[in-house]
C-alpha cells in the first residue's frame, strides 16, 4: 500500500509534484545504461530490488540486461506513469517499510539522490536497516548520492534559472539549514497556464555518516567511484557510487 501522510515534503509527495515532468526534466540526469552495466560486473541474472523506482527509467535498462527487477515508489502518480506496459514489478511502498520478503534480493539500488528523499536520519537508517533484510548475505547495496558542499553562507539561501523557453520559464528556490542537513525547495514553473509550484526538501549526509549507518545496518564497505564508469574519488568530486556488502 502506498503511504498517504501528512508531510508536504514526504517522498510521496515528490513524485505528484513532479511525475508529469520527470521524464522530461530527468531523462539524462545520470547515464541509465552504465548503471545497468555497473550493476552487471556482479555478475547474470541477479535479483534487483530499485528504491525509488518512478517511471522506470533505470530499472527497465536494469531488466534488458538479463536481472529480474523489483521497483518500489511511494507515488501513485510515478507508477501511472511506469514506461512498461507490464507494472506488475512496479510496486507501490514506503522505502523505509519495503513489503518484500527477507533475504529475496542479490541487489538493493538507491540511485540519484533517492536515499536523501527521506529527510531525517531515522527514515535514512530504516531504509538501510530494511535493504539489509531484503538482501541475501554477501549481496549488494548500490547507493548513489551527491557529496556535500563545505559550508558556504552565499549557498544557504539561492535562487536560480532552472530554464527559459518562449511560453516557460522555470526558477529554483532553495535554502539549506546546515545544522538539519537539509534543503528545501521550490521549482518554480511561470507559463501561460499560470503558475506551478514543485515543493522538494532532501536530508544529505557526509560519505562517513553514510558509511555509519551503513555499518548499523550490517554492512560493510565494498568499493566507491564518483561514477557508474568507475571514476576515481578525488576532492573535487560531487558525487559518489557506494556499494556496500551485507555481513
Amino acid at each position: 500500500m502506498v503511504p498517504q501522510g501528512n508531510d508536504p515534503f514526504g517522498p510521496e509527495r515528490y513524485g505528484e509534484s513532479f511525475a508529469d515532468v520527470y521524464d522530461e526534466w530527468y531523462d539524462d540526469v545520470s547515464d541509465a545504461e552504465a548503471t545497468a552495466a555497473f550493476i552487471s560486473r556482479f555478475g547474470p541474472s541477479q535479483r534487483v530490488l530499485e528504491l525509488g523506482v518512478g517511471t522506470g527509467r533505470l530499472s527497465l535498462k536494469i531488466a534488458a540486461s538479463g536481472h529480474f527487477v523489483v521497483g518500489v515508489d511511494a507515488s501513485v502518480s510515478m507508477l501511472e506513469r511506469f514506461r512498461s506496459a507490464d507494472r506488475s514489478w512496479a510496486v507501490g511502498a514506503d522505502m523505509a517499510v519495503l513489503p518484500v520478503r527477507s533475504e529475496s534480493f542479490d541487489t538493493v539500488l538507491v540511485a540519484t539522490n533517492t536515499l536523501f528523499n527521506l529527510h531525517s536520519e531515522h527514515g535514512q537508517q530504516a531504509c538501510l536497516d530494511e535493504s539489509r533484510r531484503a538482501l541475501r548475505l554477501g549481496g549488494r547495496l548500490i547507493v548513489e548520492a551527491m557529496i556535500p558542499a563545505d559550508p558556504d553562507p552565499a549557498l544557504d539561501a539561492m535562487v536560480t534559472t532552472r530554464s527559459i523557453d518562449v511560453d516557460t520559464a522555470v526558477l529554483t528556490a532553495t535554502i539549506r539549514d546546515v545544522d538539519e542537513q537539509q534543503i528545501t525547495g521550490q521549482h518554480i514553473e511561470f507559463s501561460n497556464a499560470g503558475v506551478r509550484m514543485r515543493p522538494w526538501k532532501i536530508r544529505y549526509a557526509t560519505l562517513a555518516q553514510l558509511d555509519a549507518m551503513a555499518a548499523k545496518a550490517g554492512f560493510r564497505l565494498g568499493q566507491r567511484t564518483a561514477d557508474w564508469d568507475g571514476a576515481a574519488i578525488t576532492d573535487n568530486s560531487g558525487n559518489a557510487v557506494s556499494v556496500y556488502v551485507a555481513v
